[in-house]
């Protein structure tokens, strides 16, 4: 079953707003190495713009949508085979490193889905 275009909107929304706080929560004692933590606040803008942007339905506003999750799903695959080849290690919170690749790759796996959801949206 396909979720509706008001799912992928409040999912967009709920990850927009949660990915940046879990990331800062993680990584909150090395919060001056930006640049490993950034892709989060970008991610979580682009679905939260994309959540705005289709709050009427309209086809630009959809499109905005399904391009906040595509670059969710873009950059979280980065994300996800980073974490799986050091998913040996023990994670700068410390949490155990497999566990954290666990998580990415279940949150890959959803954005994959709300990226198909909003493109079959656009037709």
């Amino acid at each position: 079953m396909i979720p509706g275009i008001a799912t992928v909107r409040r999912v967009a929304m709920l990850c927009g707003i949660a990915l940046p706080l879990a990331e800062t929560v993680r990584r909150s004692a090395h919060l001056a190495q930006w640049w490993l933590w950034i892709d989060d606040y970008l991610i979580g803008a682009a679905l939260l713009i994309g959540a705005w942007a289709s709050r009427n339905r309209s086809p630009a506003g959809l499109r905005v949508l399904t391009a906040g999750w595509g670059i969710a799903a873009g950059m979280g695959y980065y994300s996800f085979v980073g974490h799986v080849m050091a998913a040996g290690v023990p994670d700068v919170s410390g949490a155990p490193g497999i566990a954290l690749a666990v998580a990415v790759g279940a949150g890959w796996l959803l954005a994959l889905a709300m990226l198909a959801a909003s493109i079959v949206a656009l037709e």
